[in-house]
């Protein structure tokens, strides 16, 4: 070997030593870090999984369903049936994936269209997504079949899919599919983007009325005492607006001036119920076919009342389903209130019928626009059109405003659009503020436009996506083209993409005959902490004392944190207010000057009861928020507000009283809860005198709900005149044999409501002997929330009992019972509290895992306490209970409690010395 040789090969050892020692210290650190890997990335797993959508995939498309359902085992809760879906193969597979869940499929074949063979196939279930794979020996080639599917199910006691109703002891059955229960009645391709045709044929007991989206096309007999219904093809239309209901049914009709036929179906025996539903829809559909620009697309519309129903009422394509309280009105039992807001609710549903059924949405991340928020938008609309004594856009700052913007403010809020991953999400977004928000946010863009271009942009969107699916930026193009606003989509997503909304901070000074205005914005928040991340395009209107209901200055806050403006000619003698009749989204903190000087207009109403209404509540929102003190707000009530008469400002009123009071049951000096009763009593005095008890002739239709808010108010502050009258009232009610005629209806509620506070053993049996005899809901409704008013701890807990006796009281009205309840004082929250760590396992198994009520059970009760302690209870409940559908909701309610505590704590001590020398 040579030298030469010899230092190579020294060298190639060297470096090959040096090459096993890296080698052997990158294993050790592996065999180390290797565990610790697993365990984090199988950890990830589940979280990556969960933000799957788990879509179905768009390789296969459905046109047509020919859906047979036998339900003549009606009363044994089963049923069976078939599908054959034509599809359309864009993409050469070997199976086919749709939606089915608590479904047995006991048949598959495919039929390709252009041979003469038929596949049979297996299925593959996946519980955890709601699918089925069909599986085949062979692969399916590009190009039109048919699949063939045989199937089982139960009809459930859910609320939802294929489910069973009772009305006293009549069983029937009913549909309810959105987001995604149309997999639970047959398999199909359950997602908004996949519409097609329907024809169905339903078997069915003869004895009892079958309907459908479309008219009968067909009826024949068969054995065993049933009909076998053929229905109309209907529409290009999404699954989750099939529907079909099968019972015990009487009904109404008539026909619109376009000459639609309109029916209202009724319990037996109840049909004149149907009237006031029927009148109003007959006139509503034309409204709708002229400003849409688009007849109603089908022959008839059928809307009918279910006995067992949990929500207020579904859009299905021609047969809307709708709870009894928000179909029926007795005109001896039903209120101005209930009159209103069926009212509503029809207006709603035939909204839905254009927006939302003819055009569709893509997915459901934007359901917030094409539904719901445009639908609670136009119902007002619709509504001042027919009714336009109701004043209904008043009350919608009330009703709809002002109930958004309280959850809104909170940390845990959400943006009205939220990307929805998979369809059982989309019940725990759909709230207040997706609902309240997003049809303010309509009303804004409204506005700013102008009711010309709007009405415009909306029919040309219509015409262009009908009967295909659409996405929100489709409709903000057709808008900003017609109002040629070019910048209107930058403008909203400021305010559907971003959570919260806005606090203006207002400054002015007097330059001459000129006033310079000085705006800076910054996130509202209820906790009182601030947060200048965020800023909004905001469209201001500002009215003066001497023109309040015009809107003299149009401002606009470009997304600027603090900008200044120069109102020309405003001498100083001249108030300004921003928010001409509460049109923005946002809060207004005044300096006191400019508050001040505001205070005549409220006294004298020449401001509009929107404006004095959107003044009070700002208000009292930035004392909740530790900006003001409450003293503040509950002096300006008193100065400005004593003799208020509108039903808008009053209902914004109690409602923001009735939550102070609600903090006061935990007030640490003794005195604070007596004191700011006789507070409230003094304040309703002028009000509570001037309508009295009993109707006066012509009154307009707003003084009979405001008689009822007046006096319940005054009934549950323990106001003598009000109890001793209430209690005279139900005697002679009593004495006459429960002689409905002997009471108002609209004053009904206050008193059952006043003598149930301070009532005894006798007044609890009455209330609910008339309960159980009552012949309408709306009447169970008001005396079931009666049995839970009682003061007294012994009523209180035999009340508990009752609300949860499932003969007497149906599924969707423990909720209401139980936040009555709870609502009522400390005792009774905490008993309910208690009851529902107890019995929480059977609150799911009634309603479901991913039900709207469980959300409603949570917001509803520990929401009231104020203590830490109970805080951490709430936390240790989830913990023990965990629902990522409730994660939301919880979060919400430990907020809430933190801020009632703040409350209490900022703010308890400055109102009792305010109350103590009054």
């Amino acid at each position: 070997m040579k030298k030469l040789d010899r230092k190579l090969f020294g060298d190639v050892c060297c470096w090959f030593k040096t090459f096993i020692s890296i080698i052997v210290f990158l294993l050790a650190v592996a065999v180390a870090v290797f565990p610790f890997f697993i365990y984090y990335l199988t950890r990830s797993i589940p979280k990556l999984s969960s933000e799957l959508t788990h879509r179905l995939p768009t390789t296969i498309i459905p046109s047509n369903y020919r859906l047979y359902i036998d339900s003549s085992q009606l009363e044994q809760f089963v049923f069976h049936g078939t599908v054959d879906i034509d599809i359309q193969i864009n993409k050469i597979v070997n199976e086919i994936i749709l939606n089915s869940f608590d479904l047995n499929i006991t048949g598959v074949k495919y039929h390709q269209n252009d041979t003469d063979l038929f596949s049979y196939g297996t299925v593959e279930y996946d519980n955890v997504y709601e699918q089925i794979r069909l599986k085949f020996s062979h692969r399916i080639n590009i190009g039109h079949g048919r699949v063939y599917l045989s199937f089982k199910g139960r009809i459930n006691d859910q609320l939802h899919g294929f489910y069973r109703t009772k009305n006293h002891e009549h069983i029937g059955a009913c549909t309810q599919f959105e987001a995604a229960y149309a997999r639970r009645a047959f398999p199909c391709f359950d997602e908004p983007s996949f519409k097609a045709n329907f024809s169905i044929t339903i078997r069915a007991p003869k004895h009892l009325t079958t309907l459908c989206n479309m008219p009968i096309k067909s009826k024949h007999a068969d054995d065993n005492n049933t009909y076998t219904y053929e229905f109309d093809s209907t529409p290009i239309m999404s699954t989750y607006l099939v529907a079909y209901v099968i019972g015990h049914y009487d009904y109404v009709e008539t026909r619109d001036s376009d000459n639609v036929l309109i029916r209202v179906y009724t319990p037996i025996g109840k049909k004149e119920q149907g009237l006031f539903a029927l009148t109003t829809a007959a006139k509503i559909l034309p409204f709708y076919a002229e400003y849409f620009g688009i007849k109603y697309p089908l022959s008839k519309l059928d809307m009918i009342a279910i006995a067992d129903f949990g929500s207020g009422a579904m859009e299905n394509w021609g047969l809307i389903t709708y709870r009894e309280t928000y179909l029926l009105v007795d005109t001896h039992i039903s209120t101005q209130k209930t009159r209103q807001e069926v009212a509503l609710v029809v207006a709603h549903e035939l909204a839905h019928q254009w927006f939302g059924n003819l055009v569709t949405m893509e997915w459901w991340n934007d359901l917030w626009l094409n539904e719901d928020n445009f639908a609670s938008w136009i119902e007002f609309l619709a509504v001042d059109h027919v009714y336009p004594e109701y004043d209904i856009w008043t009350q919608f700052v009330s009703d709809t405003l002002a109930t958004c913007m309280i959850p809104d403010a909170l940390q845990s809020s959400h943006p009205i659009e939220v990307s929805i991953r998979k369809p059982s999400e989309i019940d725990e977004i759909f709230d207040d503020i997706t609902y309240g928000k997003g049809s303010s946010v309509i009303r804004l863009l409204h506005a700013y436009i102008g009711n010309e271009a709007f009405r415009r942009g909306l029919s040309n969107y219509l015409a262009e996506y009908a009967y295909k699916n659409t996405i929100t930026d489709n409709l903000w193009f057709h808008l900003s083209k017609a109002s040629n606003r070019t910048h209107l989509s930058d403008v909203l997503s400021t305010w559907t993409k971003q959570i919260g909304y806005p606090l203006l901070m207002v400054n002015q000074e007097q330059r001459g005959n000129d006033r310079l205005l000085t705006i800076e914005q910054t996130r509202f928040l209820a906790d009182g902490t601030r947060d200048d991340s965020l800023k909004w395009k905001i469209p201001i209107n500002i009215c003066t004392k001497s023109n309040p209901n015009s809107s003299v200055f149009q401002l606009y806050l470009n997304g600027e944190k603090k900008q200044e403006f120069l109102l020309k000619q405003v001498p100083d003698t001249e108030w300004i207010k921003l928010n001409l009749f509460s049109v923005g989204i946002y809060r207004v903190h005044y300096p006191q000057s400019m508050l001040e000087a505001l205070t005549p207009g409220i006294q004298n109403h020449t401001l509009s009861p929107q404006d004095r209404f959107n003044i009070q509540t700002d208000v009292y929102a930035l004392a909740r928020a530790g900006h003001l003190g409450y003293v503040d707000y509950l002096k300006l009530l008193r100065y400005a507000y004593k003799y208020e008469d509108n039903l808008t400002v009053w209902k914004s009123i109690i409602r923001q009283l009735t939550e102070l009071s609600s903090i006061f049951e935990y007030a640490q000096l003794n005195n604070t809860k007596i004191l700011y009763q006789s507070y409230v009593c003094d304040l309703l005095s002028n009000i509570y005198n001037k309508i009295g008890w009993d109707a006066l002739p012509n009154e307009d239709s707003q003084i009979p709900m405001l008689r009822s808010l007046i006096l319940i108010y005054m009934g549950i502050n323990a106001y003598d005149q009000t109890r001793i009258e209430a209690h005279k009232r139900f005697e002679n009610f009593s004495m006459q044999n429960n002689d409905y005629h002997l009471i108002n209806p609209n004053i009904r509620a206050a008193i059952y409501l006043t003598v149930a506070k301070t009532g005894n053993q006798q007044t609890f049996d009455q209330l609910k002997s008339l309960y159980l005899k009552a012949d309408t809901q709306e009447e169970r409704i008001r005396l079931l929330t009666a049995l839970c008013r009682f003061d007294d701890e012994y009523f209180q807990r035999q009340a508990l009992i009752f609300i949860w006796n499932t003969t007497a009281v149906r599924k969707q009205d423990h909720l209401t019972g139980f936040a009555s309840l709870a609502q009522h004082n400390r005792q009774g929250c905490e008993m309910c509290w208690t009851y529902m760590q107890n019995n929480w396992n059977k609150i799911e198994s009634i309603y479901g895992r991913h039900d709207s009520h469980l959300v409603h059970f949570i917001e509803t009760v520990p929401g009231l306490f104020i203590s830490k302690e109970r805080a951490e209870e709430v936390q240790k409940f989830y913990a023990n209970y965990p629902n990522p559908y409730l994660e939301r909701s919880v979060k919400k309610v430990l907020e809430q409690i933190r801020i009632r505590r703040l409350v209490l704590e900022r703010h308890e001590l400055s109102i009792n010395e305010f109350l103590n020398v009054q």
